[in-house]
């Protein structure tokens, strides 16, 4: 039992140190060995959690995407008002982007739970509303990642008065 516990948090250490890796490295640039070192761990380590290269990598983005999906079913379970729901999920969305920079790697549509919940609230003709929800939190976010737009709570505040407008 204790081998196991070793090992899930090996793979743990592994997955955030190769987050780390990717940050600053990409994903050209990415080490096995790096990763492992900053583990503390065996260059073979890795391979035992991991087929190759490519797989870890694909595991990193599940993994912080994993990460989101849970938070953002924590919040949409924690606010029974639609709009307020919307809102806070946008913020959280925002949030969690700069604090994950690999999150939505891969992905080409707006995210999925927060898309699924603006279409629900508005039941028909909502591409309009989806797309300037969507506007906003990728406009913010990426401001906010690129030190254009100060990362404050008023800032955050304003995020959401502009998100529940759009929602009106």
């Amino acid at each position: 039992m204790e081998d196991i516990d070793r090992s899930v948090m090996l793979k743990e250490k592994l997955l955030t140190a190769g987050i780390d890796e990717m940050v600053v490295h990409g994903i050209k640039g990415f080490s096995l060995r790096r990763v492992a070192a900053a583990c503390g761990a065996s260059c073979a380590a890795p391979y035992k959690h991991f087929k190759n290269k490519e797989d870890f990598i694909e595991e990193i983005i599940a993994y912080v995407n994993e990460k989101w999906d849970r938070l953002s079913s924590q919040i949409i379970n924690a606010f029974d008002d639609p709009k307020e729901r919307i809102a806070q999920l946008c913020i959280a969305n925002v949030r969690f982007k700069i604090s994950n920079p690999l999150y939505g790697m891969g992905k080409k549509t707006f995210d999925e739970k927060i898309s699924s919940q603006v279409e629900a609230y508005f039941a028909t003709d909502c591409d309009e509303k989806l797309f300037l929800v969507s506007t906003i939190v990728t406009g913010a976010a990426t401001l906010m990642s690129e030190g254009k737009m100060d990362n404050t709570d008023s800032n955050f505040q304003l995020l959401r008065e502009n998100i529940l407008n759009e929602l009106a």
